[in-house]
């Protein structure tokens, strides 16, 4: 770069030391823009010039409108193949996604299902609560949900409709069915 500052500079220094002799005169040394002759190749206006850029520019253009479409071309190429590609993922994501609702569609039919088993269970357990029992049964243990009640300073516990005061059984604490004491 700086030798052909250095050269540009030289020459420029070179041409106004000729003209300012007046050395621009001297036949074949240099052609005064004044005298310059239409038809010289390399003026603006000759026909080879004319032909010649028009030749370039006919070249240079072919060039870019060629590869202008083959850009083009196999930019669509490239979009096609990345929209099918992504149509593809797009189609096995779905898939997936249907799979996984089937999945979760399955879990919580089972969940209802179990929901419904333990409710009827649990209807079955407060119905035989509610059933009274013969007076003078005793148990070991106490039905579950029983409140405890202070009838005449004795203790007892009501469930289901069954009143039942605890008594003594082989050293053990059980339940006996008694009648209402209120």
């Amino acid at each position: 770069m700086k030798r052909k500052t250095t050269d540009l500079t030289g020459s420029i220094v070179i041409a106004a030391l000729l003209l300012g002799a007046g050395l621009t005169s001297l036949p074949g040394f240099f052609v005064a823009p004044a005298e310059a002759v239409i038809g010289r190749p390399l003026t603006p206006v000759s026909m080879a010039g004319v032909a010649r850029r028009t030749t370039r520019r006919t070249v240079y253009g072919t060039a870019a409108v060629t590869s202008a479409a083959v850009a083009s071309s196999n930019a669509a190429a490239w979009n096609s193949a990345a929209y099918q590609q992504q149509a593809a993922w797009d189609s096995a994501a779905y898939q997936q996604q249907a799979a996984q609702a089937q999945m979760d569609a399955a879990q919580a039919q089972q969940q209802a299902a179990e929901a419904q088993q333990q409710a009827a269970l649990a209807t079955q357990q407060a119905a035989q609560a509610e059933q009274a029992l013969p007076l003078g049964s005793v148990l070991p243990s106490l039905p579950s949900g029983c409140e405890s009640a202070s009838v005449g300073g004795q203790s007892y516990f009501t469930c289901g409709g069954n009143w039942y005061r605890p008594v003594m059984q082989n050293g053990n604490i059980a339940y006996s069915v008694v009648a209402n004491p209120g």
